[in-house]
């Protein structure tokens, strides 16, 4: 493998290209929970775009089955989330995943403490005391039990006995931190809306995977290493948002049992699936297909260097001004062409696309690609 089959390796991986994605742990799960469990966490800041993330995973290729006999979409993300088998919650990076229910847990093991003492100033300074922690975790179980899941405001209204102030930002560290706490997670999904409501977690998930803190961590990082690769070890610190020193100790206890394998791409040190060159032998060619991705999928979002899909001098049409909120892309032979949204007419072409500066996008590709696109149904 080289520089210039990196892109195409990580579709594959991801599932972008090639077989849907199966459980790899065997667990008997849809469709799009296997998508989600391989992939270990999918950012979800934007649910509908996550929705789709997943779907797209999901979907059976053309001549293929799903493993279930049928296709999916996002109604069946949906119900997945509805059924209890994928969650919602502030997972890692201080940022908001879709992971499955039943490990949820043990990566909240790993990562919950060290980002409730990231925020630690922030909650003071908006007042937030480890008390007013306790009595919201009282008052949100009490008024889940009685009244079922619950919406955001609904779940902010039953904190009113705190009188912790009405600015977002008491209302986001309460709700974060029980989160992080694993007291409470998003899960069913509001009928027409792309949002969630809260429940409880230990009577929302079902008995869940219990790992100690080695072993998760090594469950961890196979999974990114296997769903993602090939990755590097800042990659794959950066996607944990844990310290490289115990991932490089993870990704040598991986790679010395054989769940992966570590090769060098150009010099780099880099990490796959031990069947990752064969697959690529076999999907290369059609890694050259068009895709339209939402804009904070994990083939973008799921690398500290994103360089081999999205060249760096086009990173800021993606994230114009840095904010942190990433446009969709069209991806064509491996690489980004540029960004894309719904046309807003009835009539006429489905896609609206502007080209990166020195590119051409297909666009009778991108049009037919729409036409069976989740994102259009």
């Amino acid at each position: 493998m080289d520089t210039s089959q990196v892109s195409a390796a990580r579709l594959i991986s991801q599932g972008l290209i090639g077989p849907a994605p199966t459980s790899p742990t065997g667990s008997a799960l849809s469709p799009a929970a296997a998508v989600v469990e391989h992939l270990g966490c999918v950012q979800a800041q934007a649910f509908g775009g996550a929705l789709v993330s997943v779907a797209l995973r999901a979907d059976s290729r053309p001549g293929e089955d799903a493993p279930d006999g049928s296709g999916t979409g996002v109604d069946a993300v949906r119900a997945a989330l509805d059924s209890g088998e994928i969650v919602r919650t502030w997972t890692q990076r201080g940022t908001i995943h879709l992971t499955t229910a039943k490990d949820v847990g043990w990566i909240l093991g790993l990562t919950g403490q060290r980002l409730i003492k990231s925020t630690a100033k922030r909650r003071e300074f908006f007042g937030i005391t480890d008390a007013m922690l306790d009595t919201a975790a009282d008052l949100a179980a009490e008024a889940i039990r009685d009244r079922g899941p619950l919406t955001r405001q609904e779940l902010l209204d039953a904190f009113a006995p705190l009188d912790a102030g009405d600015e977002y930002g008491h209302d986001r560290y309460l709700i974060t931190t029980l989160a992080l706490q694993g007291i409470i997670v998003q899960a069913p999904t509001i009928t027409d809306k792309d949002d969630l409501k809260y429940v409880l977690t230990d009577e929302w998930v079902p008995p869940p995977t219990l790992l100690d803190a080695e072993a998760a961590l090594h469950e961890w990082t196979r999974r990114y290493v296997l769903s993602h690769g090939p990755v590097t070890v800042d990659d794959t610190a950066r996607w944990m948002g844990l310290p490289k020193t115990g991932i490089k100790k993870a990704l040598a206890a991986a790679v010395e049992s054989g769940e992966i394998v570590q090769a060098h791409v150009d010099g780099i040190d880099v990490f796959h699936a031990p069947d990752l060159e064969e697959r690529l032998a076999d999907w290369e060619r059609d890694a050259q297909a068009t895709l339209l991705l939402p804009g904070f999928d994990e083939i973008i979002l799921g690398y500290k260097d994103r360089s081999a899909t999205l060249a760096r001098t086009h990173e800021k049409a993606v994230v114009p001004g840095g904010n942190g909120m990433f446009k969709n892309t069209v991806i064509q032979a491996t690489t980004a062409r540029g960004t894309w949204k719904r046309s807003p007419r009835k009539t006429g072409p489905r896609v609206v696309i502007e080209p990166f500066d020195g590119e051409n996008p297909d666009i009778e590709a991108a049009e037919a690609v729409a036409a069976t696109h989740p994102a259009f149904g």
